[in-house]
């Protein structure tokens, strides 16, 4: 839940960073203005973009692997009681 408001949070702190700067021919120069904040908090949400995918990827992996065991110890045992 945490890590989920941080990147709001950042963002949030980039626009009001950014809402309360003086130099108004520098703000319009810019369509989106994107501070340091503003960077860590697209760094933050994409990685939590990756690590996401990846326990996506790696809990598929690991439920493939755990049904071919399964039919591994059924095929065992259907030959151990046809013998």
């Amino acid at each position: 839940m945490v890590l989920t408001l941080v990147p709001v949070a950042l963002v949030a702190g980039a626009v009001a960073a950014s809402a309360s700067t003086a130099d108004g021919v520098a703000a319009s120069n810019m369509q989106f203005p994107i501070g340091p904040v503003g960077v860590a908090a697209i760094v933050v949400g994409l990685g939590g973009l990756v690590t996401g995918l990846l326990r996506h990827h790696r809990r598929g992996v690991l439920a493939a692997q755990q049904v071919q065991q399964v039919h591994q110890t059924q095929k065992t045992q259907q030959d151990k009681a046809a013998v």
